[in-house]
């Protein structure tokens, strides 16, 4: 079973790297400063799978060429680097209007007061 585990790993290891960043950045960014509710939560959550989305489903295609141990553990931790870059960058983007909206003077969102 787990042999058969790792084989899937290193075959797909692009789509592997990017459900790897999904991991990871859910893990930081949650625990780091855990949200106050549902939708800060969610401001979090849904941008990250966006990208993650779009990543895995590019990189699971990708991944139809066979390629060596070496070649694999270099594709997967590219992937990984990408993705979880990508996934930072739009959700402080995200954070980063909605903050621009509430100083505009639009109603507040996610209880955010200034």
């Amino acid at each position: 079973m787990f042999a058969a585990t790792a084989t899937l790993a290193i075959r797909h290891a692009r789509a592997t790297g990017t459900l790897a960043a999904l991991a990871s950045f859910l893990v930081i960014a949650l625990s780091g400063r855990p949200p106050d509710g549902v939708l800060e939560a969610l401001v979090v959550v849904l941008p990250a799978l966006e990208v993650t989305l779009f990543a895995f489903a590019v990189a699971f295609a990708l991944d139809e060429v066979p390629s060596a141990a070496s070649l694999a553990l270099r594709a997967f931790a590219l992937w990984a680097a990408v993705c979880f870059l990508t996934i930072w960058l739009l959700v402080a983007a995200t954070q980063a209007s909605i903050e621009a909206y509430v100083r505009l003077g639009g109603p507040p969102m996610l209880g955010s007061t200034l």
